[in-house]
């Protein structure tokens, strides 16, 4: 017995041992990006949304153990209710509270605490194996499991991406705690149907068979509750159970098997999240269709239970059990639709997730995923490769042979995993209806890697065993044949006893593959299936994304140096009351000194958390406004309109003071990444942005007369200047926005300037300069401006006088005031000048004055009188 025991502790060390190493690479490969996140200047977070997470953690940390659920910090001038689950930044919040042993703000300096954020995610990645391993080994065996969660490890792609040191997203919660929500509820599926439970189980109190099924179930109801904290789309899973619901009951009673054991596990899991959700959400929108889901799913599996149940009472053939069901569904939707038009929308609108919308499309996380690409045509270019390599492919066969395995034996768990596999793989890659959505892919990672796991180790196994068919495995070989019976177990016997043991606890197992094609396997597995992810993963993980030193050299200057909109970062605030009439809650009540920043909605929450800014638009895709907006004055319609009145319109709406541009928003050129045609697609005017001219090099496309007369390009690539883009066409300077700043990098030279990567303007009133000047003459205003990069440029603007002339500048010569912009864009005193034009585009000057412009007359509007 002890040497039994020491066996099996053998056996569990050396597992444990395996699965460790795959927790520490898994972890080395997240922690690649380490010397990009840690630069040396700040902590870079990846991508858009980390910054807000870690906006809420810094806020919950000064007010611990409170959390905002309503936040003013972002889309002016209404405010936002929190879109972001609670669950994954409150719990990092608990994890840096603790550690600073409960006043982390004292303890801890910014730096530390940031860095226990930036290392978040990569510790949830790396603990991703583990339930990956537990899957593979209840499905299959641990070989399987082990195998999985190496695959796991170093699977590249959308997983890794979200898993990254620095990108500190839910994406990763999400992904951990939906693998262990299903791994439970094949533990609880799998114990009930081998237990044999059924209603009668629960009147007859026995609790020898229920026991161990309603454990898993308890288990899997309070992880899928964590899985609904962390994520608004937790009911995707939801539809993943129902599928699997009305699949595995049809199987079951068409096949005269009890169906009871579904709705006893399904039922305290369902109740457990339910509580769950109504106890840590707010009341509001995502609450509501949480509680709504959950009512669903477990309202489903009783009726999916009791109709077998009362089917098989009285006997009623079992075909007709699908058909029931069948008419039973479409009545429901036909009478939601009826009674609750908003909640069938709802409902049905969900699963829009499969087939986004075009104004959708314009984020890159929401495309569908390709197996070749769209742009080469080559499946290594294609997201499917680069992803996944050979294990999306790979994953095919284990379909193929699970669907075989099914047929066969019918197991539960095996339905239940093969639905959440298929329901995965679609909604990253529907081929079916051109849909799905790329980012998906970081939950079909976890599908692929089992999958692929599987079919590794059937070949391992099928070498084993064919091998040990020729005499190559224990035992010896009698004409062809091995011994067995009663002289195969004398000769273990009398060879040595504790053979015994090992072979039953699986020591002697692991021993049996020490052969010589079974090693020559596994060189090829690693080749085939390790290899090309592993190596993927090194060279793609060094970087996790984030802004760029430009962005936040940029925001960093606009904390410092421009007025406080006078709400406090770190403050709990109020939820304003809903309004009944507009169904969506009051404008919170800013004080008077409140402004906004505007930019394109994918770097409000760098606004937010770097410079504690207001932005207009973020990435909850708030603020853009538009014709898919519902016509609001918003982003997109002050970036991309010709019509500087409409322009105004918009940032006098919206309280504008700031605009941030950055060159992507006016990359039409594609030089760098082009988000200029994304805000075209919201502003519902795609067109004419380019023109085809005939050259000595044949026809070439270049940008139109179009392009350059949008707000965004006069801004970003002309610098708010006039020009003239042809004989017919003259762009008149843009009279009320003045650059403040702008970021080091150059990105390309336009029109002999340089063109910054970032740039800070500044929407003011802009000061009058008027006068008299000779009738008919020519008058002409003009300023040199320099940068805090070393770069200028003449802001000028002509008119012909009547007797008057009128001029509204933005700039002033006599430097920053306290209390305003502390701006580093200095203008040189304006010269005014009146003269006639003598022919030949040439004007001869008469008389000239030079005039200094105060900081209170461009902020207030003033009138400075020059006659000429």
């Amino acid at each position: 017995m002890k040497t039994s025991l020491k066996s099996i502790e053998r056996v569990h060390f050396i597992y444990g041992a395996i699965l460790t190493a795959m927790f520490c690479l898994a972890l080395y490969i997240r922690s690649l990006p380490h010397n990009s996140v840690f630069n040396g200047t700040f902590v870079r977070f990846g991508g858009n949304d980390p910054w807000y997470n870690m906006r809420l953690v810094e806020n919950t940390l000064h007010n611990f153990p409170h959390r905002i659920y309503f936040d003013p910090l972002t889309y002016y001038p209404h405010g936002t209710n929190v879109p972001f689950a609670p669950l994954f930044d409150y719990l990092l919040a608990v994890i840096i509270w603790l550690i600073g042993l409960g006043n982390p703000l004292a303890t801890l300096n910014q730096h530390n605490i940031e860095a226990i954020g930036a290392w978040y995610p990569a510790v949830l990645g790396a603990l991703t194996v583990i339930p990956v391993y537990f899957i593979g080994k209840v499905l299959w065996n641990r070989n399987a499991g082990i195998l999985s969660a190496a695959l796991i490890a170093v699977l590249p792609g959308q997983f890794l991406s979200r898993s990254l040191l620095g990108f500190t997203d839910h994406h990763v919660a999400e992904t951990l705690l939906s693998t262990i929500v299903i791994l439970f509820f094949i533990l609880a599926v799998k114990s009930a149907k081998k237990n044999e439970i059924t209603f009668y189980s629960v009147s007859n109190k026995d609790w020898s068979g229920l026991k161990q099924p309603l454990f898993y179930s308890f288990l899997g109801g309070i992880f899928f509750g964590c899985f609904f904290l962390s994520w608004k789309g937790a009911s995707l899973f939801i539809f993943v159970l129902l599928i699997y619901a009305v699949v595995q009951h049809i199987i079951d009673h068409m096949r005269g098997e009890s169906t009871d054991y579904l709705c006893i596990v399904a039922i305290p899991a369902f109740i457990i999240s339910l509580i769950m959700v109504i106890l840590a959400y707010p009341p509001g929108t995502m609450k509501s269709f949480h509680v709504i889901s959950l009512v669903i799913g477990l309202l489903v599996f009783v009726a999916l239970g009791a109709i077998s149940f009362l089917m098989n009472y009285k006997k009623i053939d079992a075909y007709g059990y699908p058909i029931v069901i069948l008419v039973l569904g479409i009545l429901s939707f036909v009478v939601v639709n009826a009674v609750s038009p908003s909640l069938y929308a709802l409902l049905t609108g969900s699963l829009r997730i499969f087939l986004p919308t075009e104004t959708a499309l314009t984020v890159a996380e929401i495309h569908p995923m390709h197996i070749f690409s769209p742009y080469t045509g080559k499946i290594t270019d294609a997201e499917a490769w680069q992803w996944f390599t050979t294990s999306f492919f790979i994953a095919f066969i284990g379909f193929a042979w699970l669907a075989y395995e099914i047929a066969r034996k019918f197991r539960a768990e095996e339905i239940l995993f093969v639905v959440w596999s298929v329901v995965m793989l679609l909604a990253c890659w529907n081929p079916f209806i051109g849909g799905g959505q790329n980012r998906f892919a970081y939950f079909y990672a976890v599908n692929a890697a089992l999958l692929t796991g599987f079919v590794s180790w059937k070949l391992i196994e099928f070498v084993a065993f064919r091998g040990e068919a020729r005499g190559e495995g224990t035992g010896e070989k009698i004409k062809g044949k091995k011994k067995g019976g009663a002289a195969a177990q004398k000769t273990k016997e009398k060879a040595k006893p504790v053979a015994d043991n090992e072979e039953r606890t699986g020591v002697a197992k692991l021993k049996r593959y020490a052969r010589a094609d079974i090693i020559i396997t596994l060189i090829l597995i690693g080749l085939v299936v390790f290899y090309p992810p592993l190596t993927t993963s090194l060279a793609t993980a060094k970087y996790s994304g984030g802004p760029e030193n430009d962005w936040y050299e940029s925001l960093s200057w606009m904390k410092e140096n421009t007025p406080s909109p006078g709400v406090d970062y770190y403050a709990l605030y109020e939820e304003p009351p809903f309004n009944e009439t507009t169904n969506r809650l009051e404008d919170y009540d800013y004080p008077p000194e409140a402004y906004s920043v505007i930019s394109w909605w994918d770097y409000g929450h760098w606004i937010t958390r770097i410079a504690h800014r207001i932005p207009v638009a973020n990435p909850f895709q708030q603020g853009i406004g538009g014709p898919i907006g519902n016509g609001n004055p918003g982003a997109c319609v002050f970036f991309v309109t010709r019509d500087v009145n409409q322009a105004n319109e918009v940032a006098d709406a919206l309280g504008v003071r700031y605009v941030v541009s950055d060159f992507m928003m006016a990359d039409a050129f594609n030089a760098f990444y082009n988000k200029f045609g994304a805000m075209t697609v919201w502003a519902g005017d795609t067109g004419g942005y380019y023109t085809q001219v005939k050259t000595d090099e044949g026809t070439r496309v270049v940008l139109s007369a179009k392009y350059f007369s949008t707000i965004e390009a006069r801004l970003h690539v002309l610098d708010g200047i006039g020009v003239a883009l042809s004989e017919d066409l003259f762009l008149e300077p843009l009279r009320h926005y003045r650059l403040v700043h702008e970021s080091p990098s150059t990105i390309i030279t336009f029109g002999g300037q340089e063109i910054k990567f970032v740039k800070v303007f500044e929407y003011v009133k802009g000061a009058r300069i008027e006068g008299t000047a000779p009738n008919g003459s020519i008058v002409e205003i003009a300023t040199t401006v320099s940068t805090n990069q070393g770069r200028t440029f003449v802001y000028i603007e002509r008119e012909m006088s009547n007797g008057t002339y009128e001029f509204i500048v933005p700039y002033s010569t006599e430097g920053p005031v306290e209390g305003g912009t502390n701006f580093d864009v200095f203008a040189s005193p304006y010269t005014v000048k009146t003269g006639q034009d003598v022919g030949n585009a040439t004007v001869m000057w008469t008389t000239e004055k030079e005039v200094n412009v105060s900081e209170a007359a461009v902020m207030e509007g003033k009138t400075i009188t020059v006659d000429l």
